[in-house]
């Protein structure tokens, strides 16, 4: 894309050291030299007294040691007697005096002055075009993100990631390359642009490091660099994470990666990160999207992307934007993800092989990991192909308590009222399959298609045992105890597809880009089959010595005996939800100049139509006569170290077992006909929306200062088909009522960024931006669920509106000139109409006193912060020691809402809201060697609101430490090792009282393997 840039100071963030051509400019100019001087800016004094012009021409160019020529019929012109007295002036202005009166001009080639006649004013100038690759040496890798810059010409542009630019309607003539690059020379390059289409360029660039031992821009090192210049190089605020830098990290998905970039924390499944929290605001309050398409769901209901379903291993980058501009959709307050799909570069062979087995160490079972991607770029045409497969185990051993108001002695106590104990072992294989095609016409037009699948499949095998209190002689003595021994057998799948066919094309100096993309997500449970066994009756004593892990000593001689354990019902159901749509987007876009003032206008459209819905099917059967014993259908799970030794688990129902059965004899059985209709058809929903949206932007750059602004228009419209279930005085279930809904909501979301170059290396910025946050689907289907004998309604709410938010970013950024980042911001943001749930008690109407539960708008919250990040090789360092790499980011966050209470409403803050995220590593990189001890850590925050404060739930701050390195054996091949979790750090939520009611652990887990590359 072309970037027209400043006119007086430039900003040149360029990457460049030696220039050398592909191919010659012409016979009689040969190749240009690297870095020449321009005799021409030599400044001398210089005096003639009606002298011929050819006798001044010869005098000058003998005081800069070049000749001069010109054509015989010039030769009149050449004979006309001048006088001339110029003091400390350049020869470039002493020649303009001297030739441009007498209708002639010049150039310079091969160190010789062409003098040449000047065209008429009337005359319409030549134009001529230029296009150019630029590679990193000693290894030819593609430089991408860097900025060419043309001051004679006063244009701009940014390389592609393939390392390639291209300038259009130039100014035929002699004009000088700039090209500035952290971690390499920067150099200043004259060039002759001849009317039309001038050969191809090559610009190789020699690192800066090469005088330091083992110390190369290769690899690791490289990605940093791709990174720093597109995060250098961008019009708003951004942070890119590389493949390269991926690498550097023990991480399987994206997930996992996420958790490495300044201000994002993540939410976790089983101990790996799956949601994504931007600047302490929610994944709801976020968006991800692939190559800047919006992707779809992948959960039950909801709007976002289970980002464990993405491995690191099939993508080129990641983007995290946390300031919009108004060429990208406006629902992203707390930020949005872009991941990059890979493509090759120019004239690389592109081959991507990985092979690596690991362990969980909770299980003590095996993993494995591999991956394989191969693609080519000729010069009309490039292709890539992608496979990676993934098998990995995990485990959680987990307790949960949960507590109630029971009489003791007369006295109302809070106690532990359930303790309950859960095993799970986890099966998740991942598939990722990518390619890409693209087809270059010209250095002007290019067309591609791309397409991604990624599938997450996981099998659950869960173990729980729930110990009941149902009622306490006094503090330690329970009188009547059950005991629920559960099996679940359930699977999951999660389906993500994408294809998109596009192209981009220039008009003179109008650009346009277009895509059309069709987007496929799938959430599927097809087996979830549940057994509960259940024994009454026991007494014993408790211990709280530790809150955390309470134990019970029952006086029955086997509390656990299978045979004692009965059920008479069996539950099975298929839950599956499909989000799909079809999207457009094309984006216009022309050069403008107003005086010194530079830049371009870009207008642009997108439009979408979605189609979703979700089908849950939920079964109790019930035994008409008769019960099941647990000795019959025993699983052979065990575990007697259950919760660091704190238990042993054993004695669980195979649940499998009992579903083979119940296929078998379902004669033996009738369908719970309330139980299955409460849970079934309050869930199932229908519906479609879709999304136009229009936009006007401008980009502008005066001196040192870039200004990105504009306005962006979106509408949404939906219709939702739901269900209200309603059930009688007894709770039995009466009928089911179809309802629909129609609506839609707009609005206008200006937003302006500033840039102000301070230096060639360090940035000001600063936007305010407005966004929006649109309600889940489940959230705005009409569904309803009374329970006449509970006097509870719970419903969807298709009266919602889009949550706004207007905000505000400062930020400083300093890039050093070896390889690294010094940056430190401020940032705000006023939400309106913030989503939450909530309870009321309903007053008038059919259902007056009932209690209802809903997501409602009202809430207004701030939220308000500042991040800190520094990474630098330390290049500086004398001897091995130059080797050291630091990585490190900071988030302070603090928000406040309002929500209501008990008695009157309070003020808290936002839930999943880190107050503080970071990571801190130490690396060292050199002789091929790669090696990183980093720590992800985040503090305590509220996890879930109730109504009576101490209530409140909130996750335990945590660290999680984790080790990489890897060690190249050849050129291409390398050895790698990754250990995850190393302190063994466990997930932990407590009530705002100080109440224990979550812990588990996870243990450890890595890999090692060899990966080879050939880029």
């Amino acid at each position: 894309m072309i970037l027209f840039t400043k006119p007086v100071t430039r900003i040149i963030f360029l990457c460049c050291t030696t220039l050398i051509f592909g191919m010659h400019q012409s016979q009689s100019f040969g190749q240009v030299a690297t870095n020449p001087v321009n005799p021409l800016d030599k400044t001398i004094s210089f005096a003639s007294n009606n002298q011929p012009l050819e006798r001044v021409i010869s005098q000058l160019t003998e005081k800069l040691a070049i000749g001069f020529s010109y054509d015989n019929a010039l030769k009149p012109k050449l004979q006309q007697t001048i006088s001339l007295n110029s003091s400390h002036r350049p020869v470039k202005a002493i020649l303009d005096e001297v030739l441009l009166p007498n209708g002639l001009t010049f150039r310079i080639v091969s160190n010789q002055l062409i003098i040449t006649e000047s065209k008429p004013p009337s005359e319409k100038a030549a134009k001529g075009s230029i296009s150019g690759l630029l590679l990193g040496m000693p290894e030819n890798i593609p430089l991408g993100f860097v900025v060419v810059n043309l001051p004679e010409q006063k244009k701009s542009v940014l390389s592609k990631e393939d390392g390639s630019f291209y300038f259009g309607d130039l100014d035929a003539g002699e004009i000088t390359i700039q090209v500035t690059c952290m971690g390499y020379v920067p150099v200043n390059l004259r060039y002759l642009v001849s009317e039309g289409n001038n050969p191809p360029l090559r610009i190789q660039l020699e690192s800066s490091l090469s005088e330091l031992e083992g110390v190369t821009i290769t690899g690791i090192r490289l990605g940093e660099v791709k990174a720093l210049s597109q995060m250098q190089n961008a019009e708003n605020i951004k942070y890119v994470m590389s493949q390269e830098q991926i690498e550097r990290f023990p991480d399987l998905t994206v997930g996992e990666s996420l958790q490495r970039v300044p201000g994002v924390a993540v939410g976790y499944s089983y101990g790996l990160p799956r949601d994504v929290i931007i600047r302490g605001l929610g994944q709801g309050l976020s968006s991800v999207t692939m190559n800047g398409n919006r992707l779809p769901s992948t959960g039950a209901g909801s709007r976002s992307t289970d980002l464990n379903g993405i491995l690191a291993n099939s993508i080129e980058s990641i983007e995290v934007i946390k300031t919009l501009t108004p060429d990208r959709d406006a629902d992203g307050t707390g930020g949005a993800v872009n991941i990059v799909t890979k493509s090759p570069k120019m004239n690389e062979k592109m081959i991507d092989a990985k092979l690596a087995g690991g362990y969980n160490g909770l299980l003590g079972k095996g993993t494995y990991d591999l991956g394989l991607t191969f693609g080519d770029r000729k010069s009309k045409w490039s292709y890539l192909v992608g496979a990676s497969y993934s098998r990995n185990w995990r485990a959680e051993d987990r307790v949960d308590k949960s507590y109630s108001n029971y009489s003791i002695n007369g006295e109302n106590r809070l106690m532990l009222s359930n303790l309950d104990l859960d095993g799970y072992e986890i099966k998740r294989d991942n598939l990722a399959l990518n390619g890409e095609l693209k087809y270059y016409a010209s250095e002007r037009s290019s067309f591609y298609f791309r397409a991604s699948y990624n599938k997450y499949y996981e099998i659950q095998n869960r173990l729980e045992r729930i110990i009941n209190i149902r009622s306490y002689e006094n503090e330690s003595q329970l009188k009547d105890v059950r005991i629920t021994q559960s099996g679940n057998w359930r699977d999951y799948h999660r389906d993500l597809f994408q294809a998109s066919i596009g192209g981009l094309q220039f008009f003179k100096d109008w650009k346009l880009d277009y895509d059309l993309t069709y987007s496929l997500g799938k959430y599927d449970q097809p087996t979830y089959y549940s057994a509960a066994f259940v024994r009454n009756g026991l007494q014993g004593t408790l211990d709280l010595n530790d809150p955390r892990a309470p134990q019970f000593n029952f006086e029955q001689e086997n509390p656990f005996d299978p045979s004692l354990y009965t059920t008479n019902r069996y539950i099975n159901r298929h839950d599956t939800s499909t989000d799909r749509d079809g999207q457009y987007s094309i984006n216009l876009q022309k050069g403008i100049r107003i005086g010194e003032i530079i830049g371009n206008l870009k207008f642009g459209s997108r439009g979408k139509y979605k189609y979703n819905d979700r089908f849950r099917n939920y079964f109790l059967h019930d035994l008409k006569s008769g019960q099941f014993l647990l000795s019959d259908h025993l699983s052979s799970y065990q575990k007697d170290d259950h919760y660091q030794g704190a238990y042993q688990m054993f004695n669980f129902p195979e649940a499998k077992s009992l579903e083979r059965y119940y296929q078998e004899n379902k004669g033996l059985f009738s369908v719970n006909d309330t139980y299955t209709r409460q849970n079934t058809d309050p869930d199932s929903f229908t519906g479609n929306e879709y999304l136009l949206a229009y936009y006007a932007m401008s980009e502008l750059n005066y001196k040192k200062l870039k200004i990105i602004g504009g306005l962006r228009y979106e509408t949404t419209g939906f219709k939702y088909n739901g269900n209200q279930v309603n059930f009688d005085d007894r709770g039995q279930y009466v009928n089911t009522v179809p309802v629909n809904t129609d609506k839609s909501f707009n609005g206008f979301f200006p937003s302006i960024n500033l840039k102000v170059a301070m230096t060639p290396h360090t940035n000001f910025r600063a936007a305010i931006t407005r966004s929006l946050a649109r309600p889940s689907y489940y959230d705005l289907v009409p569904w309803e669920e009374i329970e006449t004998n509970r006097l509870r309604i719970s419903k969807g709410n298709p009266d919602l509106v889009q949550a706004t938010s207007v905000n505000y970013d400062l930020l400083f950024e300093h890039y050093f000139k070896s390889v690294g980042l010094l940056s430190g911001g401020v940032f705000q943001k006023n939400l309106r109409n913030y989503l939450y749930n909530t309870s009321f008690t309903q007053e008038g109407g059919t259902y007056d006193g009932y209690l209802v539960r809903q997501t409602i708008n009202g809430a207004d919250a701030l939220v308000r912060g500042f991040e800190f990040a520094w990474q630098q090789q330390l290049t500086f360092l004398p001897g091995a020691w130059n080797g050291l790499g630091v990585y490190a980011n900071f988030t302070y966050v603090l928000s406040k809402f309002e929500v209501p209470g008990e008695n009157s409403p309070r003020t808290a803050s936002l839930p999943d809201m880190r107050p503080h995220v970071g990571n801190m590593s130490l690396s060292y990189e050199k002789y091929g060697f790669s090696g990183r001890l980093s720590m992800y850590f985040y503090g305590t925050f509220n996890s879930e609101l109730s109504e009576d404060p101490n209530n409140d739930l909130l996750e335990k701050g945590r660290h999680q430490l984790d080790f990489s390195a890897s060690q190249k054996l050849t050129g291409r091949l390398s050895l790698f090792v990754g250990v995850n979790n190393i302190t063994n750090q466990p997930i932990s939520d407590v009530f705002r009282d100080g109440r224990p009611q979550n812990d588990a652990y996870y243990s450890r887990w890595g890999n090692l393997g060899l990966r080879f590359k050939t880029y």
